[in-house]
């Protein structure tokens, strides 16, 4: 029953956040924080360290339907900035509607778009969206993995939505677009040997430099993991991977060295805690 359909009293509360995160490069190269907003249950905290690390908190302390998270992330020439999350982002089943994640970049300098995982409960639904704008010569590194299930506890989503759109741009170009749907019984459709062939956790990684078709070969041998199953594509100066395993851990197995090879450091400090 949509929420219009209920009485006031028994109307459900919906969560809504959003954060803008802006980054510019001061006079001697370095690295400085911009802009900041933040509204609702988005939070953005930049913890001390090496380098600026933004990490994202909803603080709802996770998503179901009706939910709304807006991202939007500033880049700007000469900067270099790394965007994660708190912890995995847990969606639950819904009663009515979708959740819904949009993610903004807009990239002159470099941006490394690693959240953690997304974990989707049976009966949630989620449409997720990512666009990016971003300069001829800017640098991208973005990743999204997504669990389907607490796949330690044997949970499976037999029914659901999962929506995953990404359209990025460079140079006011359309370069890449890629969209991911799944309804009903997932856990069916990602038994199929064409969907997932039994796996219950993918991932999608894009890099987009001037050494991304350069680095193809090297990112290929990377991915031999045992237990799980992937591909890497490069052409016009980006490089594309799927990846897909039993479950997060051993997604985890390949993601974190392939992620470490990618951006020649260590993985954002939160996916060690």
């Amino acid at each position: 029953m949509p929420d219009a359909a209920l009485p006031s009293a028994t109307r459900l509360q919906r969560l809504e956040g959003r954060v803008v995160f802006a980054v510019k490069a001061d006079a001697e190269g370095v690295t400085r924080l911009d802009r900041l907003y933040q509204s609702g249950s988005a939070r953005l905290r930049l913890p001390k360290g090496p380098g600026l690390e933004g990490v994202l908190i909803n603080t709802g302390g996770g998503l179901t339907g009706g939910d709304v998270l807006e991202t939007e992330v500033i880049v700007a020439a000469g900067a270099h900035a790394t965007v994660t999350t708190q912890a995995a982002e847990k969606v639950y089943r819904a009663s009515a509607g979708e959740a819904g994640v949009v993610n903004r970049l807009t990239v002159a300098g470099r941006l490394d778009w690693l959240p953690q995982e997304t974990i989707l409960f049976d009966g949630a639904r989620l449409c997720r969206r990512l666009e990016v704008e971003m300069e001829p010569d800017a640098t991208l590194l973005a990743a999204e993995a997504t669990v389907f299930g607490r796949t330690a506890r044997g949970e499976r989503v037999t029914h659901g939505l999962f929506r995953d759109d990404w359209r990025i741009r460079r140079g006011g170009r359309l370069v890449y677009a890629d969209a991911v749907r799944l309804s009903g019984d997932i856990d069916a459709q990602l038994s199929c040997a064409a969907v997932a062939g039994g796996g219950r956790a993918v991932a999608s990684c894009l890099y987009m430099a001037a050494d991304a078709e350069a680095r193809v070969d090297a990112v290929r041998d990377l991915l031999r993991v045992e237990g799980v199953r992937a591909g890497a594509s490069a052409w016009n100066g980006l490089l594309a991977l799927r990846l897909v395993a039993a479950d997060g851990q051993a997604l985890l197995r390949a993601w974190a060295p392939l992620i470490e090879h990618l951006r020649g450091m260590a993985v954002p400090r939160v996916w060690r805690c």
